[in-house]
Protein backbone atom coordinates (compact mmCIF):
# COMPACT_ATOMS: atom_id res chain seq x y z
CA UNK A 1 0.00 0.00 0.00
CA UNK A 2 1.82 3.50 -0.76
CA UNK A 3 1.72 5.99 1.38
CA UNK A 4 -1.31 8.83 2.77
CA UNK A 5 -1.70 12.22 3.55
CA UNK A 6 -4.19 13.61 5.34
CA UNK A 7 -4.48 17.71 4.73
CA UNK A 8 -6.66 20.14 6.73
CA UNK A 9 -6.98 23.25 7.48
CA UNK A 10 -8.06 24.53 10.49
CA UNK A 11 -9.45 27.85 11.59
CA UNK A 12 -10.53 27.23 14.93
CA UNK A 13 -8.87 24.15 15.85
CA UNK A 14 -11.61 21.62 15.71
CA UNK A 15 -10.54 20.35 12.21
CA UNK A 16 -6.88 19.73 13.47
CA UNK A 17 -8.26 17.46 16.36
CA UNK A 18 -10.35 15.11 13.55
CA UNK A 19 -7.63 15.18 11.03
CA UNK A 20 -4.67 13.74 13.51
CA UNK A 21 -7.28 11.27 14.70
CA UNK A 22 -8.04 10.30 10.91
CA UNK A 23 -3.92 10.48 10.15
CA UNK A 24 -3.00 8.61 13.27
CA UNK A 25 -5.90 5.55 12.76
CA UNK A 26 -5.21 5.79 8.59
CA UNK A 27 -0.96 5.64 9.50
CA UNK A 28 -0.72 8.73 7.39
CA UNK A 29 1.38 12.04 7.47
CA UNK A 30 -0.27 15.06 8.48
CA UNK A 31 -0.46 18.21 6.78
CA UNK A 32 -1.16 21.71 8.24
CA UNK A 33 -2.78 24.59 5.22
CA UNK A 34 -1.65 27.52 6.87
CA UNK A 35 -3.38 30.76 5.56
CA UNK A 36 -0.44 33.21 4.56
CA UNK A 37 -1.95 35.96 7.02
CA UNK A 38 -3.19 34.70 10.08
CA UNK A 39 -6.96 34.80 10.36
CA UNK A 40 -7.82 36.64 13.40
CA UNK A 41 -11.12 36.20 15.56
CA UNK A 42 -12.97 39.05 14.41
CA UNK A 43 -12.10 37.60 10.89
CA UNK A 44 -13.90 34.31 11.99
CA UNK A 45 -17.03 36.29 12.62
CA UNK A 46 -19.26 34.09 10.29
CA UNK A 47 -22.24 36.12 11.68
CA UNK A 48 -20.42 39.58 10.18
CA UNK A 49 -21.33 39.80 6.26
CA UNK A 50 -17.91 42.07 6.16
CA UNK A 51 -15.47 39.77 8.15
CA UNK A 52 -13.02 38.12 6.42
CA UNK A 53 -14.02 34.04 6.44
CA UNK A 54 -17.63 35.68 5.10
CA UNK A 55 -15.85 37.74 2.39
CA UNK A 56 -13.56 34.85 1.19
CA UNK A 57 -16.45 32.47 0.92
CA UNK A 58 -18.64 34.81 -0.83
CA UNK A 59 -15.94 36.20 -3.17
CA UNK A 60 -14.10 33.10 -5.33
CA UNK A 61 -11.38 35.79 -6.65
CA UNK A 62 -10.24 35.60 -3.10
CA UNK A 63 -8.49 32.41 -3.28
CA UNK A 64 -4.78 33.15 -4.37
CA UNK A 65 -3.67 30.50 -6.73
CA UNK A 66 0.22 30.25 -5.67
CA UNK A 67 -0.58 31.14 -2.01
CA UNK A 68 2.20 29.43 0.20
CA UNK A 69 1.26 26.98 2.81
CA UNK A 70 3.65 26.24 5.62
CA UNK A 71 6.80 27.10 3.00
CA UNK A 72 5.84 25.17 0.27
CA UNK A 73 3.75 26.06 -3.32
CA UNK A 74 0.34 24.01 -4.59
CA UNK A 75 2.57 22.97 -7.36
CA UNK A 76 5.50 21.39 -4.45
CA UNK A 77 2.47 19.47 -2.94
CA UNK A 78 1.52 18.48 -6.28
CA UNK A 79 4.43 17.04 -7.10
CA UNK A 80 5.13 15.69 -3.47
CA UNK A 81 1.95 13.56 -3.90
CA UNK A 82 2.46 12.53 -7.38
CA UNK A 83 5.50 10.80 -5.79
CA UNK A 84 3.32 8.74 -3.97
Amino acid sequence: MGKRLVAYFSASGTTKKVAEMIADSAKADLFEITPEVPYTSADLNWMDKKSRSSIEMNDKSMIAEEKVFNNATRQQIVEWVETL
